[in-house]
């Protein structure tokens, strides 16, 4: 099969590389197990939350450095779209694979508690939206460095600070902080997984899954102003 687009070449190697997508599936449920069978629903919402947040934002970074090593983010540019198209479909491309992989968790969460069936949309939207978002972090990450190392570490730097501000670490009761954990997707998706794992989420099912799904568009519409930014950088 020939790929006629960037998410057809992207879905098309993530099948073909059979051990690295037997891998990609096993690492999270391996995770995972333990965690929504044993743990405390909050601290294994805690430990899936930075699971999930660093699966999109560490494989961008790498991927995305390797290739504009290797010369395929030039070639990107020879093709008769928009920067902002062509990160939009590269990210979402990714993103989609990332999800890919954790759905054998959510699956097993909502096997796990089967009665909290309200929070399952929410779950999936705000894992979507931060997997998007951790998506286009590492590719603004990946300008920064030509060293995929360096810009795994620059992808920490930021996504710890980001991560307890949301109050996936420690509850947030000053209402300034409390405030700035509702413009980060990952305080949703904490509450959600909270919710799903049958535990007492701050937030009501409605308001994670609105919450989700309004970072799922804003992340695409700042994919599209970034494109050039990220593209175009060196």
């Amino acid at each position: 099969m020939l790929a006629g687009t960037i998410w057809q070449r992207e879905l098309v190697e993530f099948a073909q590389r059979r051990r690295a997508l037997a891998v990609k599936l096993a690492f999270p449920l391996v995770f995972g197990i333990p965690l929504v069978i044993a743990a405390p629903p909050i601290y294994a919402a805690i430990t899936l939350t930075m699971l999930i947040a660093i699966i999109g934002a560490l494989g961008a970074g790498a991927v995305l450095t390797r290739e504009r090593q290797t010369g395929l983010t030039l070639r990107y540019r020879t093709l008769p779209v928009t920067p902002g198209r062509l990160l939009i479909e590269r990210l979402s491309t990714g993103a989609l694979i990332d999800l890919l992989q954790v759905t054998p968790v959510l699956v097993l969460i909502a096997l796990r508690h089967p009665r909290e069936f309200a929070w399952w949309p929410a779950l999936v939207l705000s894992t979507a939206a931060v997997l998007l978002i951790g998506n286009l972090m590492g590719a603004v990450a990946s300008t920064l460095s030509d060293s995929p190392g360096e810009v795994m570490l620059y992808v920490f730097i930021i996504l710890l600070p980001v991560l307890f501000l949301s109050g996936v670490f420690t509850p947030l009761t000053e209402p300034v902080l409390l405030a700035v954990s509702r413009l980060l997707p990952f305080s949703y998706l904490h509450e959600s997984l909270v919710g799903a794992l049958g535990g007492q989420p701050n937030l009501l099912a409605w308001e994670t899954t609105l919450g989700g799904f309004g970072f799922v568009v804003g992340a695409a519409g700042l994919a599209g102003r970034l494109g050039r930014r990220v593209l175009e950088s060196d």
